[in-house]
């Protein structure tokens, strides 16, 4: 994940003070953060990978198995757009554990 570390580092340096800067910028380390998190709480890792075209993928891993979440042409657009399903891949966990109960 050294891809993603400096993607974020990037982001999350400050401009010196007096400098304007982007309040998406806040945001998008924000729905980062909530991705990684809600990942953390549903026992899902999160995956962060340059997709070599100037784009991310972001995926999930989960025991030996793992797959996608979504993709996009920056990591911002990524974030956002992996939140449903990983949301969805958790719904579907929590049933299969209560099935197996």
């Amino acid at each position: 994940m050294p891809g993603a570390q400096a993607a974020l580092s990037r982001r999350s340096a400050r401009p010196p003070v007096g400098t304007a800067y982007s309040p998406s910028t806040d945001e998008a380390l924000e729905r980062i953060r909530g991705l990684l998190q809600a990942g953390q709480t549903y026992g899902i890792g999160i995956t962060f990978e340059p997709d070599g075209q100037g784009g991310w993928k972001i995926g999930y891993k989960r025991g030996m198995g793992g797959g996608d979440l979504a993709s996009a042409y920056d990591l911002e657009t990524a974030v956002a757009a992996a939140e449903r399903p990983l949301d969805e891949l958790a719904h579907r966990l929590a049933e299969n554990t209560r099935d197996r109960a």
